[in-house]
């Protein structure tokens, strides 16, 4: 809507069409999940295609916390954990070596909103 009324020539009212909440993917049965936190530092070359920024209740970048049980997350004991997820992938590729790999921390402030970026310079 923004983006409209910021590009409208003729000065008219703008109305959103929508509430939006997340970007999502839609699955069969027309319902929508979030797949991305849009975080600005993908991982998912890494974990298989799984986000575990955003299907992880806690965002953890390094693996399962100590509360999973029987592959459910703990703070939602009817989700599958991500990291469990993510494992499974990984073997199903055959390269589960990538997580024997240290890698840097996130950087936070990339995801810091809003956004800006600038092409003028």
């Amino acid at each position: 809507m923004q983006s409209v009324k910021d590009n409208d020539r003729l000065g008219l009212a703008v109305y959103p069409a929508c509430n939006s909440l997340f970007g999502a993917v839609m699955d069969a049965k027309g319902d929508f999940y979030e797949k991305c936190s849009l975080c600005a530092e993908c991982v998912l070359d890494v974990t298989g295609g799984i986000c575990p920024i955003t299907l992880c209740a806690k965002g953890l970048l390094n693996g399962p916390c100590g509360g999973m049980n029987k592959g459910k997350c703990e703070v939602d004991k009817d989700k599958d954990c991500a990291w469990v997820l993510i494992y499974k992938e990984l073997e199903k590729r055959k390269t589960l070596y990538s997580l024997k790999e240290i890698r840097a921390p996130k950087d936070h402030k990339k995801s810091a909103k809003p956004h800006k970026l600038l092409m003028s310079k």
